[in-house]
Order: C-alpha cells, then structure tokens, then sequence
C-alpha cells in the first residue's frame, strides 16, 4: 500500500509540472464536453502511474518511455503539431534528467553512511526542485508561448535531444568506487547545468530583443497611420476651403445666365456643378467624423483604382472605441483590401461591413486574394519578405481587438480573404 501511495503522489507532482509545462507554451483544444477540457491532468498522471506499474526497461530507454507518454498525452489536449509538440517533450525531458542526475551526482559527495536516508526521499526531492523549475519557466515564458516557434529547430530539437544523450552518458558511469569518480560526475553534470541554464537565458534574451523589434514596429505603423489620418483630414478640409472659396464665383456665374435669359445654360451649369460637388463630397456618412473620413478617404481610393467598395453601414454615433484605435483597425484592414485586390485583373471587388448591434461592433472585410493565403493560429502566415508589413498590420489590428476584450477570426476560402471580428 505504502508503494501505491508512494507512486500516486510522485506521478501527481510530475503531471503538475507537465500540464504547467505545456499550458506555458501551448493552447489548449477546445472540446465540446467542457468536461473533456479539464482531463489533461488526470491524462498526465494515468501515463506516469502505467510507468510506475510497469517494468523498468534498459536505463538508455528510460527517456524513451517517458518522451513518448508526454507526447501522446499533449497531442490530446493542446493545440500543436507532432513536430512542436515532440520538441517540447524532449526539452521537458532533459529538465527532468539533469534536475535527477544532479541530485544523484549530490548524493555521491557525502560519506555512504549519509547517503540512505538521502535516496529514500530522492524521488520526492527530484520531483520538487522538478516543478519549482517548471514554475519559474511558466513565470518567465508565459506570455511568450507564440515566440517559441519563431526559435531555430537548432534550440527547440536538437539541443534538448543532444541534452538528453549527454546526460545520460554521464549518469551511466559508476561513481560508488572512490571519491574522485564522484567528484568529477558532479562537476560534470553541474557544467552542464549551468548549459542549461545559459541556453534559457539565450532564449530569454532573445525573445526579450524580439518582443522590443515587435513593440517599434507596431508603433511605427500606428504613427504611420495617425499621419494618414491627419493627411486625409488636411486634404478634406484643403477641398472644403476651396469650394467654399468657389462658392460666391458660381453663384454669380448663375446669377448672370439668368438675367441674361439663358435659363438652359444655368441649368446644364447647376447639374455639372452638384456632379462635381457630389464626386469630390463626402458621400458615406455614419454619425462618427473619423469613420467618415476614412471610410470616404479608403471608397475615394479604391474607385480610383478601379476596385468596387460595397458598404454595410448603420449609424455608429455610438461608438466609443478611441480615434487611434478605430484609424489602425479601419486604415490596415481596408489597405490590406486595397492592395491585394490591385494584383488582381478582373473581380477588383471589397466587401466591408461595420455595424452596432446590441451592444457590439460587427465589423468584416472580404475581398478576393490572387494567391492562396496560409492561416495559423489565427495569424497570416508571410510566404516572403514582402508581406512582412502585411503581418504587421494584422497584428496591429489584433491587439486592438484584444485590448476591447474582442474576437477576430481569418479564413481562405476559394480564393477569397474572410477577417470579421466582434467587439463589444
């Protein structure tokens, strides 16, 4: 019963540390039994009880065991690719392995009478160091979980599989015999900790440089959007200040037709002057002044372009999303629009749509795209260096959507581009 126990609490800790692990770096699937969600745990832990129940093969198989259980059991329940997800198991696996050879390699520094009580409770103390690790690694990566897969296979494969050989390597060498041998495992396996460690710091600091690059190109972008903003509302009020500078010309123009008696020209003159009034007017109007003037700014853009801009509209006086947020969610998204439908040569068409309804912005853009589009996690994934501000956009817009608590969703379908997005 005692070794029941025992197995139990030791497979709980392990599953703790391995559901932590991977909840750090990975999404979780979405089943339709809620129920099904909250089993990752118990999963992990059945797959380390059927490893102590089971008999102990070849040390150099250990890993092995251990790798595959992890894999299988996160493959369930996480969102990720066997590649990734295998990557990620071996590097859990190599934690585990060097937290359990440096506490062993401790054990043989300490005269054998010392060493009994010190390998009775091994397991448990492995099994701490193991998860306060684990909690350290969640502490510092969680909010970089999507960074991971920007890392060179070099660093999330190969290092932790190398890892994984050289420690056991190490471990297999008998150090009962004399002090020495003992000694040198230690330094041994303490050297490469502390490669452990550097290798985490690496990752740490590159992730840290990666997320600075990522902050100044969002922030170039938005102020590049704020000046286009300021640029269209300076160029309406450039073409208001002339009209109505024009307006007492016309006037009298008119004026004079009709005390001629020429009433027919003043009234071929008036129906060429509101033509041109109602082309270079405003002619979307949705109670919201930076709506207006992007909306009419972007449809003014695409007409000259020859690209068809349908418009779903209500009245969005309402709307309480700030005016920076609304030109980086408005200006990308139809940008993007525009410049995908110009590498077109024919179905030149943009369908936007932007609501309030019961309390929410419906907000989408479709339009039809001259190559297929790969989408991952929600993100447009860039075949080449230059879709690379096309990325950049989206995620402007993303992390607007987020920051008002909303959902966006990216699809490809034959040969169209679907983005549509709530917003309470």
């Amino acid at each position: 019963m005692e070794v029941i126990i025992r197995c139990v609490i030791l497979s709980f800790l392990m599953a703790a540390g391995c559901n932590l692990f991977f909840e750090t770096l990975l999404p979780r699937r979405v089943f339709r039994c809620k129920w099904l969600c909250h089993m990752a745990l118990p999963t992990f832990m059945a797959g380390f009880l059927l490893i102590s129940f089971t008999p102990i093969p070849p040390y150099i198989l250990q890993p092995v065991r251990f790798v595959l259980v992890v894999m299988l059991t996160a493959l369930l329940y996480f969102k990720t690719s066997i590649v990734r997800c295998l990557a990620f198991s071996l590097l859990l696996c190599s934690i585990y392995w060097v937290t359990s050879v440096f506490y062993v390699s401790v054990i043989f520094l300490f005269p054998p009478f010392l060493r009994g009580n010190l390998t009775s409770s091994a397991e448990y103390i492995t099994e701490s160091i193991f998860i306060c690790l684990i909690l350290i690694f969640h502490n510092r990566f969680k909010d970089h979980s999507e960074k991971w897969t920007s890392l060179s296979r070099t660093f999330t494969s190969f290092f932790p599989l190398l890892s994984i050989i050289v420690i056991l390597s190490i471990s297999m060498i008998d150090v009962s015999q004399t002090t020495i041998d003992s000694r040198a495992m230690f330094a041994a396996v303490s050297g490469f900790a502390v490669i452990h460690l550097c290798y985490f710091y690496f990752i740490s600091k590159t992730m840290d440089k990666e997320e600075e690059m990522q902050r100044l190109r969002l922030l170039h972008e938005r102020t590049q959007n704020q000046m286009t903003l300021y640029q269209d509302m300076q160029k309406s009020y450039e073409l208001q200040r002339r009209q109505l500078h024009d307006y007492k010309n016309q006037l009298g123009c008119i004026q004079g037709m009709l005390e001629d008696g020429q009433a027919q020209n003043a009234l071929s003159y008036v129906c060429k002057l509101t033509g041109t009034l109602s082309q270079s007017a405003g002619l979307i109007s949705t109670g919201h002044k930076v709506v207006n003037i992007i909306l009419n700014r972007k449809y003014q853009e695409a007409a000259e372009k020859g690209i068809t801009m349908t418009l779903s509209i209500n009245d969005l006086s309402k709307l309480t999303i700030s005016e920076e947020d609304i030109v980086i969610l408005l200006g990308n998204l139809l940008d993007n629009a525009i410049a995908a439908c110009e590498k077109l040569d024919d179905d030149r068409i943009i369908r936007f749509k932007m609501t309030l309804e019961n309390s929410q912005l419906i907000l989408s853009v479709r339009n039809p795209v001259k190559e297929p589009i790969l989408i991952k996690d929600n993100k447009v994934v860039a075949k080449n260096k230059n879709n690379s501000r096309h990325g950049i956009g989206l995620l402007n817009v993303d992390s607007i959507i987020q920051k008002h608590d909303g959902t966006s969703v990216l699809k490809y379908d034959n040969g169209w581009f679907y983005f549509s997005a709530i917003i309470p």
